[in-house]
């Protein structure tokens, strides 16, 4: 169970979801608390028991559930609420690979809860975006590496990219940072291929006779990373770059979230039923297609891990 919608500061929201299982009392596990990212870590929890050698044969339900309630201001409409269950086993129609996920965790508060008298967060929206933008930045690298490290050898040794998934699912507190997020990993790709080349290859390159035109975001390849999290010109660079993969990749899993609204530990995975809904009505989640999702809580913990069809 993960939530932060808490009806007592003792007793774990998991022991009112038995009173499902009125013939059953052997069912293990606790409510997880981490904002958001609740849910995430009880999944991941559910995932490596079901692998493992402790594993009894048996299904483990994942259940995240919130109501995303703020005061008065500009963050109220933004509220909303969901539940989501998730059953996970093995031989399952979508698999999970534990060695290519990766985890960000900080201490920052963006987001809490101090006053058990109140159903509403303290919030700095400001810093809680940055948060979001530091931790996506964070897992994407390593992500990246250990996905181009495991895939190498069956695609070629190419990098993957903001363009290698099939399908992407974002946490979205609201769809307009999900667009935003996503974008930037457009960024970070070209400021990794820059990178990986001297300042001389890229001089020799930019003089170069037959070079094609000059790359949009050649500006903010070097500035500090923290120096671009507010330009409302690399934003539009960005949106224009990511237009067309956004609508290809993201547009199914934010369908149930742009209706909904905010649903805290349940959104990734409402995204990702989302996803299942409008991309399987179309028949077009066939074996083979990868699924990235990137789940972020808070405080702060986020993880990107993939789904395989």
């Amino acid at each position: 169970m993960g939530t932060e919608t808490l009806v007592d500061k003792s007793k774990s929201t998991k022991t009112i979801l038995m009173d499902l299982f009125p013939s059953n009392t052997d069912i293990e596990g606790a409510t997880i608390i981490n904002a958001c990212y609740g849910g995430t870590a009880a999944l991941l929890n559910a995932f490596l028991w079901v692998e493992s050698d402790g594993w009894d044969g048996r299904y483990a339900i994942v259940v995240a559930a919130d109501i995303a309630a703020y005061a008065r201001g500009p963050a109220r409409p933004t509220s909303g609420a969901g539940a989501v269950a998730i059953l996970v086993g093995r031989d399952a129609p979508l698999s999970f690979d534990p060695r290519t996920r990766a985890t960000h965790a900080a201490n920052v508060w963006d987001f809490y809860k101090p006053d058990h008298t109140v159903e509403y967060p303290t919030v700095d929206g400001a810093l809680s975006q940055v948060c979001y933008y530091q931790a996506l930045e964070d897992v994407y690298t390593r992500f990246t590496e250990k996905v181009t490290l495991r895939d190498g050898a069956t695609h070629g040794g190419r990098q993957f990219t903001a363009e290698s998934p099939d399908y992407l699912v974002f946490h979205a507190p609201y769809n307009k940072l999900v667009q935003k997020s996503y974008a930037r990993l457009f960024l970070m790709d070209a400021r990794a291929q820059y990178a990986r080349h001297s300042a001389e290859e890229k001089k020799d390159e930019s003089t170069s006779a037959d070079q094609d035109e000059p790359d949009p975001l050649a500006p903010w390849l070097d500035v500090p990373i923290a120096d671009t999290y507010n330009d409302r010109a690399l934003d539009a660079v960005l949106k224009k770059r990511a237009a067309a993969s956004l609508q290809a990749r993201l547009a199914d899993a934010n369908v149930a979230s742009q209706l909904v609204g905010n649903t805290y530990t349940a959104s990734v995975f409402l995204g990702l039923a989302s996803l299942l809904d409008q991309a399987g009505t179309r028949d077009e989640l066939t074996p083979g297609k990868n699924i990235v999702l990137f789940s972020y809580g808070s405080g702060a913990l986020a993880t990107m891990y993939r789904l395989t069809v």
